[in-house]
């Protein structure tokens, strides 16, 4: 994904800017005014213009359409089974993922994504059933809507990936259709003369009378059957419905910024800020806490001193082991001096459970009365934002990969599973505030809040400035909108763009520089 063409990289840039719904002359201007700032010649100009011009008639072209064939006209109270057909050219080698999303007013099976059929090369077709009925009930007149989303996962260049559709059904009134309620109440000697007037204009007729009445209704009921008035088309109940590019999820998609550096494959990696302090991020299913060096983080009292190797002595070699679980957290102890979590012993192992996310659990080395000092830290857990399916989440973290030209971690499905991102462990008795270290499972939020963000900035307020990514392993750093500017080895990085991180890069957020690099505790270098 990376490369140093720099017809390709003013390519990435304006298209990073671009929306689907931009014209092409917008673009134009776009690219011919990111040349003259960049003092690129007239010639790559040019050539990136051409693209695009390339690209958006190919996107024109090649838009999808919808039919939908009902079968017939819904009526109250009936079942429905439309059958939804997508026309795809220029999607021929894409399978579609249809979401159809009924009224929810309207009783149908809770099932979003729809099993879609190829019928021919670019034609594909899925049944959408549901019932005009509301519990069980005829449904009341008015309008209800119908959701489709589209998307597409191997797309060719230049065409979006994204499509949405509303279709409105306007279910009337049974007494308000066409033609009314005709109602003849006559009495016991009324002649009601009815000869020659169609009866088949109102959707309801009653006529009344007493012994005596007259009613004559002599080709009252039109034209017969067999007669050329009689004859008419069958309705049509085939329609096309138009299928606009959803911008918003379009917007969504991140470019690939462009690097110098190759890129770099690792697990551990460490964010290291200029007033001394940093932040160390594992990516490894399980991490290990004790006082040897082969641990994931090393646990020791510091700075040194005879006092503090006194205590460090009663941290064991390795004292406790973290795992995420598919119930959230698993806290091992491994030691002969024993743990405490929220101030109560650990008997063998202790569970955190997921629905602790966003909170904080305090975590003791060492048991009261046993050790002469316990080695204390705070443990914050981070998940996703629960209104948001964990179905979606896995899409879009998908798409990302798909972008990276990578594939999901068997540690990201899993988090996706217990609904946990990252957990980050403060000391607490010693180096307060100087050193974190962050289990990465998903995703780890870096901003001014410690209980929204994993990594946690100085001069950034509450808000969050961007995420930290794993994916096909390797770290990569998106920036979000509404934050602070954000620079990589002094490039602006704009939000929704993925760079790929490696040791030794320069990151600034607002005012506040990070080197970003591998892993390294204080005292311990």
């Amino acid at each position: 994904m990376e490369t140093s063409d720099p017809t390709d990289i003013l390519y990435q840039l304006v298209n990073s800017q671009v929306t689907p719904e931009s014209s092409l002359d917008q673009i134009c201007q776009q690219v011919q005014a990111a040349g003259v700032a960049a003092s690129i010649p007239e010639e790559i100009v040019g050539q990136v213009v051409a693209r695009f011009e390339s690209e958006r008639g190919a996107a024109a072209v090649a838009t999808p359409r919808l039919l939908v064939d009902w079968g017939e006209s819904p009526q109250v109270g009936h079942q429905v089974r439309p059958e939804f057909s997508l026309l795809c050219p220029g999607y021929e080698n894409s399978r579609p993922e249809v979401r159809v999303s009924i009224d929810r007013e309207l009783d149908h099976d809770e099932v979003s994504l729809r099993r879609v059929q190829i019928e021919d090369p670019g034609l594909w077709s899925c049944q959408v059933p549901f019932r005009m009925t509301s519990d069980g009930m005829d449904c009341r007149p008015g309008q209800y809507v119908i959701e489709v989303d589209l998307s597409f996962r191997d797309v060719p260049a230049g065409l979006p990936r994204f499509y949405r559709c509303r279709i409105r059904l306007n279910v009337k009134d049974a007494g308000a259709e066409e033609g009314g309620v005709l109602e003849i109440d006559g009495d016991g000697q009324s002649i009601v003369n009815l000869q020659g007037y169609n009866l088949k204009q109102f959707s309801k007729v009653i006529l009344k009378g007493g012994e005596d009445s007259v009613i004559n209704l002599q080709d009252a009921m039109g034209a017969p059957d067999d007669s050329a008035e009689a004859v008419s088309e069958k309705p049509a109940t085939t329609f096309e419905y138009e299928l606009k590019v959803d911008t918003e999820k379009q917007q969504r998609l991140p470019a690939v910024q462009a690097t110098a550096a190759k890129r770099a494959y690792l697990d551990a990696c460490g964010f290291f800020f200029e007033d001394g302090r940093r932040t160390l991020v594992m990516t490894r299913p399980r991490i290990t806490f004790g006082r040897s060096r082969d641990n994931d983080v090393i646990i020791r009292f510091l700075p040194r001193s005879d006092e503090n190797d006194n205590h460090s002595r009663n941290i064991s070699r390795t004292h406790c082991i973290a795992e995420l679980t598919s119930e959230g957290i698993e806290l091992r102890d491994e030691s002969n001096r024993g743990m405490e979590v929220n101030y109560q012993v650990v008997q063998d192992r202790e569970m955190i459970s997921a629905r602790l996310a966003g909170g904080f659990v305090h975590v003791e080395l060492g048991v009261t009365a046993t050790v002469s000092q316990k080695f204390e830290m705070e443990l914050a857990l981070f998940g996703p934002d629960r209104r948001t399916s964990r179905d979606e989440l896995e899409y879009w973290d998908e798409m990302f990969c798909e972008v990276i030209e990578g594939r999901l971690s068997r540690l990201h499905r899993d988090a996706l599973d217990v609904g946990l991102d990252a957990a980050r462990y403060d000391r607490v008795t010693s180096l307060r505030g100087e050193e974190s270290y962050v289990h990465l499972f998903r995703e780890a939020l870096i901003g001014g809040s410690p209980a929204q963000s994993a990594i946690v900035l100085h001069e950034s307020g509450a808000q969050v400035q961007a995420r930290l990514l794993h994916l096909d392993r390797t770290f990569w750093l998106e920036p979000l909108t509404g934050g602070l500017p954000v620079t990589v080895d002094n490039v602006v990085t704009q939000p929704r763009t993925l760079v790929p991180l490696t040791p030794g890069m320069e990151l600034q957020f607002g005012s506040e520089k990070v080197r970003f690099d591998r892993p390294s505790q204080l005292y311990l270098d």
